[in-house]
């Protein structure tokens, strides 16, 4: 027997059936990005206590972005060890502590401007107050700063330690949490108007752009810059490190991370569901993202309980950004 109804709560039934698997799908795709990023989350983990059992530098890897890619799982809801923030962060104190009397003399800092400023940027991320050695490390970039209001990467380690726009917007978001208002604001501003005239070249480049003109304030300017970022999305959805170059992790994660915090991509836009799909599918059952290095090793190989050898370190940052693409 059919039952009749008005026209109207039969229009709405029929809206609901339709909708019924657009929910599912949405539904599914969370679900699986939920078991990706615990995944990554159990694996980052591991590996960056084991380096700080093994090692005794300070690494962008292994501290600033976990650190980061950490915290931000744990704000989202996800679970993360009590110690596992809180121990990178540790290492990365005491760590330039043992330098603070050279940090203000230009010395101290193996990588730099980079180095420093990643190191300010992962402390900020763990929630630490200021303290002497962060104002030792504010005072090394204020002394480092270029003419130009630029911070220059001096050893160049692709993909990561190789863009003067990554120095420079990690210099900003140093600045920006841990140095009096009134001191940062030209140091800031300088640095502000160096990324709006410079030619982005690499994925990295054009990141990093759209983070230092957002950490800078410059919402508008961080904007448009996200707009050559988005161009630069390939066929396969992923993005690459450099054009002749396939998609990969690090540049995909990074890439969607930066595009989500300017405001010019929307998690429900097709752009960024093909992304966030792109990472998905090419997910190591481990948990892990595969990146290959393109570097040629300058410190003695060491085993960090992160898979694929060689490309370890990459791969960790790979990972750090992909987490933090797939987060709520």
């Amino acid at each position: 027997m059919r039952i009749k109804t008005p026209m109207g709560g039969f229009l709405a039934g029929v809206a609901l059936l339709v909708s019924i698997p657009h929910l599912l799908c949405a539904r599914d795709n969370n679900d699986t990005a939920h078991k990706s990023v615990q995944l990554a989350i159990s694996l980052i983990e591991k590996s960056a206590a084991t380096y700080v059992d093994k090692r005794e530098c300070f690494s962008c890897h292994h501290q600033a972005l976990t650190m980061m890619a950490l915290n931000r799982a744990r704000r989202a809801g996800f679970k993360v060890g009590e110690e596992s923030i809180s121990m990178q962060s540790r290492f990365t104190i005491e760590y330039f502590k043992d330098r603070i009397d050279r940090l203000p003399k230009g010395q101290g800092v193996p990588g730099g401007p980079y180095s420093a400023g990643y190191a300010l940027t992962g402390l900020a991320a763990a929630g630490e107050p200021g303290n002497k050695t962060t104002d030792a490390l504010i005072q090394y970039l204020l002394n480092s700063q270029n003419k130009d209001g630029s911070w220059h990467i001096r050893t160049h380690r692709p993909p990561l330690e190789d863009s003067h726009f990554t120095a420079t917007a990690l210099a900003i978001k140093g600045l920006g949490k841990f140095e009096d208002p009134e001191k940062r604001a030209k140091p800031i501003q300088r640095a502000v108007e160096w990324l709006i005239k410079a030619e982005p070249k690499t994925t990295e480049d054009h990141v990093f752009r759209v983070f230092g003109l957002q950490w800078g304030n410059a919402k508008k300017d961080s904007n448009d810059a996200a707009g050559p970022l988005l161009k630069l999305q390939r066929e396969d959805q992923g993005w690459a490190q450099m054009p002749n170059m396939e998609s990969d992790a690090y540049a995909t994660g990074q890439a969607l991370v930066a595009l989500k915090e300017s405001g010019l991509l929307e998690p429900g836009s097709p752009q960024f569901k093909g992304g966030i799909r792109w990472l998905v599918e090419h997910q190591e059952p481990d948990g892990s993202w595969h990146v290959k290095t393109r570097n040629k090793p300058i410190q003695k190989y060491f085993e960090s309980d992160f898979p694929h050898g060689k490309d370890q370190f990459i791969s960790i940052s790979a990972t750090c950004w992909a987490e933090m693409a797939l987060l709520p």
